[in-house]
C-alpha cells in the first residue's frame, strides 16, 4: 500500500528508544510495496510481531541487522507530518473523551450525534471484561484485510484494518474513542486476534496461583491464631452492635492493640515455625476473616474498677504513683483474665464429657442417674422484650410502655442446649411483676430447670454474674445447699467471675434471640416461643402458663435451716459437697485458699422433713397497668391480637 499511515512514536520518546540497544523499530514500508487500497484516513496499516511491546509499532526482523540510529532517525525526520499530528490528536482524544475532533482530516467524530457517541461508550463501560473483548474482536476481525508479508529490514507481517462505525468508515482514533477502549488495550486486542484468532482472552494466571499470592496456611494460621486469642482473652457480646444484624461481636481488652496482638502472633510464629505475615496483611486478614473481633474501646468495656483505674493511671502526676496505679491496673486484669480462663476450662471439660458418651441423655432425667461430672451451668436474666413488635415499628409505640416480658436463660454449655423462660409480667411474682427478678423467682426456676431439662448429673459447675439481688444472695447459696443436703447433687460448684467481665455464652443465646425478635411481627407469648425456638438450634422457649413450673416462697423457707454467708459480695467460687452437708468451702479467688464456713442451722433430718416450701401464686396485673394497656397500647395492635395482649380490664366490661 503506497503511503500506508502507521503507528508514530513522537520526538521524545524516539531520542530516549535511540539509546536503548534492546528496543526494534520498522521503517515505514516502501513506496512501491502492494496494499490493498489507496490512503485514506479511514484505513490502518499495523506491522505486527510474535512479541508484543509498548512502542506504536512492532516489527520482526528474519534477515538483517537491527540500526537503532537509523530507526529513530527514520521516526524524528521522514515520518509524515501529518501522520504525526493525526497521532497526536489521538492521544488527545484519549484524555479529553467527549471532544469531537479525532484529529484526522475528515474529523470522523463529527459525522456522529454526540449524545449517540457518549451512549454508546457508556454502554460499552458497562460491560463486562470478557463480553467488551469478544465484541471488540469481531468489530476488528470484519474490518481486517488479509495479513501480508513485505520486505524492508527483513520479512514483516502488515495487517491493515478499514474502521467503521454505525456504517460509515472512520479514522482508527475515532473508532478507539467511540468503543471506549486505551491504546493499550487496542495493541493487546490486535496482537491477541493475529496469534488466537476469535476467540476469548484468557489471562496467564488463570488456573494457577499467582507467584505473588500469599499461600493459603499463612492466611490459614492468621485465623486459627486469632480465634484462639479471642477465645482465650475475648468477651463474646450479647447481641449484634445496634443497627447491624450480623453475629454478635467478641471484644478483646481494651488494653490490647492491633499492634501488640501482631507481636504476639509473630512471637507465636516464631516459636512455631511458621511464617509470619506483615502488620499490614494481619489487619487485611482479620478483617476479612473475622470481623466481629473487635478490640474493646474504653466506652464498651463497663468494668467499674478499670475505669477507675484506669483513671488514677492517667491522673497519677509522679513516675512512683504511675508505677503504683499501673500495677494494681495490670493486676486487675491478670484477675479477670484467671476467672475468664477458670469459666473457658469448665466449659470445654463439660463438652468433652458429653462428647465422650455415645448420646447425650434426654433432658428431663432423675437426680444422680447419670454418671456425669463435668455438666456446666450458666443463668441469668435478659433484658426485657415488649409486646407488641413489629419489624415495622411505629414512632408513638416508642414513647409508651408496652407489655413486658421477661427472659430467664439456664445455658447447659456442653450440649449445647439453652432453656428460656418467658415470664409475661401477668405470670411472675408480685403486681405486675415487681417481684420477677428476686430470689423467690430466680431459685423456682432454677428448681424447675434441674427436675424437667437436667441431665441426671451428679456434679454440676454453675455460673452466675455478681448481681446480689439475683444470684449471689443468701437464699440461692442456701438452695444450693439444700439440694446437696436432700442428695439431689452430690457436689455443686458455684462460681461468680468479676463484674464488668461476666459475659459469658448464655449472653450469646440472648443475642440470638433479640436479633430473631427484632426482624419479627409477635403480639402473643405463642409466637415469642416461636421465635426464640426458630432463633437457633441451641435456644428452647419455656413458657410458664400451662407448664409445671411453679412459684414458691424459698426466701423465708430456707431463712429457718441456713444461715446468711458473711462476706458474700467478696467471694467468688463456693462449693457445696454431700460429705459435708450444711458447710460449704470458699474462695475469694480461683487460686485462692479455700475456708469451710457452715451455714445449716437446723438439724439435717428437720431439713430433709420439712419438704418443699408453700406456693406463691402469680401476682397478675393491677387494675391501672391493665387500664393503660387497654388505652395506650391496644390501638398499636392488630384486630385479631388486642384481646389476648389487652384485653378489656373487667371493671371497664362490665360498665
Amino acid at each position: 500500500m503506497s503511503g500506508g499511515k502507521y503507528f508514530t512514536i513522537d520526538e521524545n520518546l524516539a531520542l530516549s528508544l535511540a539509546e536503548m540497544e534492546s528496543d526494534f523499530f520498522a521503517e515505514d514500508g516502501d513506496e512501491d510495496s502492494p496494499g490493498p487500497a489507496a490512503e485514506s484516513p479511514s484505513t490502518t496499516e499495523i506491522v505486527v510481531s510474535d512479541d508484543v511491546d509498548d512502542t506504536e509499532e512492532e516489527v520482526v526482523e528474519e534477515d538483517g541487522e537491527l540500526d537503532t540510529e537509523a530507526a529513530a532517525q527514520e521516526f524524528m525526520g521522514t515520518a509524515d507530518p501529518p501522520a504525526a499530528a493525526a497521532a497526536a490528536s489521538e492521544e488527545s482524544v484519549e484524555m479529553c473523551h467527549d471532544v469531537q475532533d479525532c484529529g484526522c482530516q475528515k474529523q470522523c467524530l463529527k459525522k456522529f450525534d454526540s449524545q449517540l457517541v457518549e451512549q454508546t461508550r457508556l454502554n460499552f463501560q458497562e460491560l463486562e471484561r470478557s463480553e467488551k473483548d469478544l465484541l471488540l474482536l469481531g468489530l476488528l476481525e470484519s474490518c481486517r484485510y488479509p495479513a501480508e508479508t513485505v520486505r524492508g529490514h527483513g520479512k514483516r507481517r502488515r495487517v491493515t484494518f478499514q474502521y467503521s462505525v454505525f456504517g460509515e468508515e472512520v479514522c482508527r482514533g475515532a473508532f478507539r474513542h467511540v468503543y471506549n477502549v486505551g491504546i493499550k488495550e487496542f495493541k493487546n486486542l490486535v496482537h491477541h486476534l493475529e496469534e488466537n484468532g476469535l476467540v476469548p482472552r484468557i489471562h496467564g494466571h488463570k488456573g494457577r496461583r499467582a507467584p505473588n499470592a500469599m499461600p493459603f496456611e499463612s492466611v490459614e494460621a492468621v485465623v486459627k491464631f486469632m480465634k484462639q486469642f479471642s477465645d482465650q482473652f475475648g468477651i463474646p457480646h450479647p447481641a449484634p452492635l445496634h443497627g447491624r444484624a450480623d453475629r454478635p461481636p467478641v471484644f478483646l481488652p481494651a488494653y490490647e492493640t492491633k499492634l501488640s496482638i501482631h507481636g504476639k502472633y509473630v512471637a507465636s510464629c516464631t516459636e512455631s515455625g511458621i511464617r509470619a505475615v506483615g502488620y499490614d496483611l494481619f489487619r487485611q486478614i482479620w478483617s476479612k476473616c473475622l470481623p466481629h473481633i473487635v478490640i474493646a474501646s474504653p466506652r464498651s468495656d463497663v468494668c467499674e474498677k478499670c475505669e477507675a483505674l484506669r483513671r488514677c493511671v492517667v491522673q497519677a502526676v509522679s513516675e512512683a504513683d504511675k508505677l503504683a496505679a499501673t500495677e494494681r491496673f495490670t493486676e486487675h486484669i491478670h484477675a479477670a483474665q484467671r476467672e475468664r480462663e477458670w469459666y473457658r476450662n469448665k466449659t470445654l471439660e463439660a463438652k468433652a464429657e458429653l462428647d465422650s458418651l455415645p448420646s447425650i441423655p434426654e433432658p428431663g432425667q432423675s437426680s444422680c442417674s447419670q454418671p456425669l461430672c463435668k455438666v456446666h451451668v450458666t443463668f441469668d436474666f435478659a433484658q426485657n422484650v415488649a409486646l407488641p413488635q413489629s419489624s415495622r415499628q411505629e414512632g408513638p409505640l416508642f414513647f409508651k410502655v408496652p407489655r413486658k416480658v421477661h427472659l430467664f436463660g439456664v445455658n447447659c454449655e456442653g450440649a449445647p442446649r439453652q432453656v428460656n423462660y418467658l415470664l409475661d409480667e401477668a405470670d411472675t411474682i408480685g403486681k405486675d411483676g415487681k417481684s420477677s427478678h428476686g430470689p423467690n423467682a430466680v431459685v423456682s426456676m432454677l428448681h424447675h430447670y434441674f427436675c424437667v431439662h437436667g441431665l441426671g448429673e451428679r456434679e454440676v459447675y454453675l455460673h452466675a454474674d455478681n448481681c446480689s439481688g439475683q444470684n449471689k444472695n443468701r437464699t440461692v447459696c442456701a438452695y444450693l445447699a439444700w439440694r446437696v443436703l436432700m442428695g439431689l447433687h452430690k457436689s455443686i460448684t458455684y462460681s461468680f467471675m468479676l463484674t464488668g467481665h461476666t459475659r459469658c455464652l448464655v449472653d450469646g443465646c440472648f443475642g440470638l434471640i433479640k436479633q430473631r425478635f427484632r426482624r419479627s411481627d409477635c403480639y402473643t407469648m405463642q409466637q415469642l416461643a416461636e421465635i426464640v425456638n426458630s432463633s437457633a438450634q441451641c435456644n428452647v422457649a419455656q413458657l410458664v402458663p400451662g407448664s409445671t413450673l411453679e412459684w414458691r416462697e424459698w426466701d423465708n423457707f430456707l431463712a429457718r435451716y441456713f444461715r446468711a454467708v458473711k462476706g458474700i459480695r467478696e467471694l467468688h467460687h463456693i462449693r457445696f459437697d454431700a460429705a459435708k452437708p450444711g458447710v460449704i468451702s470458699v474462695k475469694k479467688t480461683v487460686d485462692g485458699a479455700e475456708v469451710d464456713l457452715t451455714i445449716l442451722s437446723a438439724p439435717v433430718d428437720t431439713v430433709k422433713a420439712a419438704g418443699l416450701p408453700p406456693v406463691l401464686p402469680p401476682g397478675g396485673l393491677s387494675r391501672a397497668r391493665q387500664e393503660y394497656l387497654y388505652s395506650s397500647v391496644r390501638p398499636h395492635v392488630p384486630a385479631d391480637y388486642q384481646d389476648v395482649l389487652c384485653p378489656m380490664p373487667p371493671q371497664v366490661e362490665s360498665g
